[in-house]
């Protein structure tokens, strides 16, 4: 009877071992995803990655204009466009576009209001920018960059309605007048844009609007998928603690089971917690390796980035892990600290027990 008894808390001891390693790797995972400030940190760069890549944005796109006119190749200093984005952007203005940008789909997920939910963007910081010195300095290094027009064109035409600047230079006229005109016609339509001028600057742009979704069947279905993750991780939020109770049993069966003095109290108990934080221990180590592996093939070279998406991306995914390890580093730690107090236990008493006895 004594036997199968042990043998019981031994297979309540794998138990133990599988439902703690669950718990332990969900619980926080679930508990990062949540935490928005550790998705805001892992954006606080984007302003790089913004500066790097709107101007290779640029130049394909003059490039495009150029080759679908028949005009030569556009050559755009992309350096020098750089350093005048940089100018250009108001210091901290992405990094807080970004946060009001986490915080609006984190309310949406919480609070479940898809339908009305929207992304407010507060553009005036960046059009008074547009509107100085920085805006003409940047129209001035893309129209220095254009290619001479091949074919005749009136200079009335140069600038309609529908070109802020334009796709070539005709010669005989000064470039400084062009560049004045593109920025003037620039900030006009700025100024003349209701949805810009109507809230003082603040774009508002719903996400899931009906008008939306009649026109759009694939934003139907990321809104159907979004709920579902809303769903789920409200699920995890308000019941995830729970998945510790199954490993709490586990331990409490095994007392019921096997414990008999103080001796197997600890040896029961301190080697299914050794080996649960030994073996989640190697899991954490390894895991940075394994997504090493996975996300290769999605890295860029930080020099030249040639899909800022992407690498904004790896960079969230990055920063998640990297949270998530530290939390189960610091609990297996205190996993590993109880394993070894109760196996010390239990050869301490049972030493005790045989000079007793």
């Amino acid at each position: 009877m004594r036997g199968c008894l042990q043998f019981l808390a031994g297979v309540v001891a794998v138990l133990f071992m599988i439902t703690a390693v669950i718990a332990l790797i969900f619980t926080n995972f679930f508990a990062v995803v949540a935490d928005r400030e550790i998705l805001k940190d892992s954006l606080a760069n984007l302003d790089q990655l913004v500066v790097e890549a709107v101007p290779a944005f640029v130049a394909q796109t003059l490039k495009e204009q150029a080759t679908a006119r028949g005009l030569t190749s556009i050559e755009l200093d992309e350096a020098i466009l750089q350093q005048s984005i940089e100018t250009l952007l108001p210091p901290g203005w992405i990094e807080a576009q970004t946060d009001t940008a986490v915080d609006a789909v984190y309310d949406m997920l919480e609070s479940g209001d898809l339908d009305n939910a929207e992304l407010e963007i507060d553009t005036s910081p960046l059009l008074d920018r547009l509107r100085g010195a920085p805006g003409l300095e940047v129209v001035g290094i893309i129209v220095n960059s254009l290619p001479l027009c091949t074919e005749p064109i009136n200079p009335a035409e140069l600038l309609n309605g529908e070109n802020t600047i334009p796709t070539c230079m005709p010669p005989g006229i000064p470039k400084e007048q062009v560049i004045q005109e593109a920025h003037t016609r620039l900030v006009q339509s700025i100024d003349s844009n209701p949805q810009l001028s109507s809230e003082f600057g603040v774009v508002r742009v719903p996400l899931f609007s009906a008008e939306q979704q009649a026109q759009n069947e694939g934003l139907v279905q990321v809104r159907d998928q979004l709920l579902r993750l809303r769903q789920a991780f409200s699920l995890a939020q308000r019941w995830g603690w729970l998945l510790w109770l199954l490993p709490a049993a586990c331990l409490l069966l095994i007392a019921l089971l096997a414990v008999r003095s103080w001796s197997e109290w600890g040896h029961w108990w301190g080697w299914p917690l050794l080996g649960t934080a030994v073996f989640i221990f190697i899991v954490t180590w390894l895991f940075p390796t394994i997504m090493q592996l996975v996300l290769r093939q999605f890295s860029t070279d930080a020099a030249t980035v040639a899909d800022p998406l992407r690498q904004t991306a790896v960079q969230v995914v990055t920063a998640v892990t990297d949270t998530w390890r530290s939390r189960v580093y610091v609990q297996t730690a205190v996993m590993l600290a109880a394993g070894t107090l109760f196996v010390l236990l239990g050869f301490f008493t049972k030493n005790k027990q045989q000079q007793v006895a």
